[in-house]
């Protein structure tokens, strides 16, 4: 008796194999960009506390990352074609950048974003609110214009609360 597989059994093993994989990579995916999007959200939460602390000092929102008293070594200084107010006002990595949007009066609007820049959520991620007309303070999921409505925010995070509106070429959406 020869001990060994047949080759019909090593198609069917090769087969089970392909449609686990099949299964497991969409959520393997998943997981890899939900935890991309936490930590881009940590980091906009702790420069939007920064943002606030400098409010409560200064009466106004800082324009650049050297006011701010928050210690990010991993974000670099970016040079980008967004419109801001200060040449500090952006840093990044290879993944996201963290943008201080400020009007240059400092009355119209106040908020910093979080955004991706790259990979199947490029131009989506979060957005705190400091100051903005009709607007109470609050950290929003944000979606590009472009891309399928709730393919970020609802994708990622379930069903954010509600559908707050649009704001400058976004979707933003109230989290839970």
């Amino acid at each position: 008796m020869k001990n060994g597989f047949t080759l019909i059994e090593l198609l069917v093993v090769i087969l089970i194999i392909g449609i686990l994989t099949a299964v497991a990579l969409p959520q393997y995916e998943k997981a890899v960009w939900k935890s991309r999007a936490v930590q881009l959200q940590t980091a906009v939460k702790s420069i939007s506390s920064a943002q606030e602390v400098y409010f409560l000092a200064n009466g106004t929102y800082a324009a650049e990352y050297a006011q701010l008293d928050v210690d990010y070594n991993n974000l670099t200084k970016l040079n980008t074609h967004l419109s801001t107010s200060s040449s500090d006002a952006v840093r990044g990595n290879d993944d996201f950048l963290i943008v201080l949007n400020l009007d240059n009066s400092g009355q119209t609007f106040s908020f910093t974003s979080g955004i991706f820049r790259k990979g199947p959520y490029a131009r989506s991620g979060f957005m705190f609110l400091h100051y903005m007309p009709n607007e109470t303070p609050r950290l929003v999921c944000v979606e590009y214009e472009s891309l399928p409505e709730g393919n970020f925010c609802r994708k990622l995070f379930g069903s954010p609360s509600s559908f707050a509106g649009p704001l400058y070429s976004y979707r933003y959406y109230d989290l839970p």
